[in-house]
């Protein structure tokens, strides 16, 4: 699946993300809107048309921009390194390594440039989330513990990218 996601089309990434998206809109519909199924299932489609090609879209060139720090890796190869930059042992082969560490140091440079709009998303997220579960269904709790979750993953996110840089810089 990684090594098709890395050069699939935006609208193969937007069917992928609808169908991911779609399910949990439906019971979010159904069940914190005490809507009935029918309904749901309508809006949770709508949602799904309206979001996914946009997250399709957004999502195909974030994974095309942080694949160009590694253009001259051959194309069979970059599924091979965005692996050793995300887990995994340390590749073996010295050019492998060296765009697996390339890629990573691009992504920490693209993570701080952007840490302070991606934790404002969660925060805001969390707001509006808890207003909702306070003034509609407490359900909506979910979407503050989502929101949460999101801004642990955007803290957490370079000092793991930081421990793998380093991994790939000791090995060479």
């Amino acid at each position: 699946m990684n090594a098709w996601l890395l050069r699939a089309p935006w609208w193969q990434v937007g069917i992928v993300m609808g169908a991911l998206l779609a399910p949990f809109s439906v019971l979010l519909f159904r069940l914190a809107d005490d809507r009935s199924w029918t309904a749901a299932v309508l809006m949770g489609v709508g949602v799904m048309v309206v979001c996914a090609p946009v997250l399709g879209f957004v999502t195909a060139n974030t994974i095309r921009d942080s694949m160009a720090a590694v253009e001259e890796v051959p194309e069979h190869q970059r599924a091979a390194v965005e692996l050793a930059a995300r887990r995994g042992p340390v590749p073996a082969d010295d050019a492998l390594r060296e765009a697996a560490l390339h890629l990573v140091e691009d992504r920490l440079l693209t993570i701080y440039a952007t840490r302070t709009r991606a934790l404002a998303l969660p925060a805001v997220l969390a707001l509006v989330t808890g207003f909702l579960a306070l003034a509609q269904s407490a359900w909506w709790w979910v979407g503050v513990a989502v929101a949460a979750a999101l801004a642990v993953l955007v803290l957490v996110a370079p000092r793991r990218l930081e421990r793998r840089a380093e991994l790939l810089r000791r090995a060479g």
